[in-house]
């Protein structure tokens, strides 16, 4: 199996002393390509830390992380900030949509960053496959919750990331559509051979992945 994002003794430490808080254990962790993975912890375990080093937003203290074969934090801050917007897809909790775009317009935010043309065929099977073709012209604020996780997810998608990073994304949703988000994340999965990493603190969201890690308190247990 191909290793897309990996860890090595990567960890994190906050403060010095006695107000040493070590967030996370060194660890090494390996995922694999085209896999659904979860993260699953109890809250403050270390699981939203050890995700923001996976995704080069928190740099750790000590160890490596590559993305396909490149260490992250090797690379200057402008390097890095690229690398992030080009291949990893970001879904949070809050959605983190921007209010004054329409739903097309946050969608395809991280493309025109990149000064890219949009692979509008590829586009067009991400909107299918959310069920959002319908929803192009409408502004955020006019979709309910499970909508704008939808609209979030394909903007995560848009860039056909090497990985998709999803922190607690159903965390501001009822039940079944929670239940909803993360059936089209795994559909996302299958259909574009996406790698997809999912933080959660519920054992039957986790019960959907392929691969579970466990972290508690701040140790990646085997």
């Amino acid at each position: 199996m191909e290793i897309v994002l990996q860890t090595v003794q990567a960890e994190k430490v906050y403060g010095k002393g006695e107000l040493e808080t070590r967030a996370l254990k060194p660890a090494d962790i390996e995922i694999e390509k085209g896999v659904f993975h979860a993260i699953i912890g109890k809250s403050g375990s270390g699981k939203s830390t050890l995700l923001h080093i996976l995704g080069g937003l928190d740099k750790p203290s000590g160890g490596k992380v590559y993305l396909e074969g490149q260490s992250m934090f090797d690379l200057k801050e402008k390097e890095l900030a690229l690398l992030r917007r080009r291949r990893i897809g970001f879904v949070f909790q809050s959605f983190n949509l921007l209010s004054e775009h329409t739903v097309l317009e946050n969608i395809l935010m991280p493309v025109h960053l990149d000064k890219k043309k949009e692979d509008r065929a590829y586009l067009e099977k991400v909107l299918r496959t959310l069920d959002i073709t319908n929803k192009l012209p409408y502004y955020p604020d006019e979709l309910s919750g499970g909508e704008r996780q939808r609209v979030a997810i394909a903007r995560a998608l848009a860039t056909k990331p090497a990985i998709l990073l999803a922190d607690e994304p159903t965390g501001n949703l009822d039940e079944n559509t929670g239940k909803e988000v993360i059936s089209l994340l795994k559909q996302s999965a299958k259909e574009f051979g996406q790698t997809v990493v999912l933080v959660t603190h519920d054992m039957e969201i986790a019960a959907n992945a392929e691969r579970v890690i466990t972290i508690s308190n701040g140790e990646v247990l085997k």
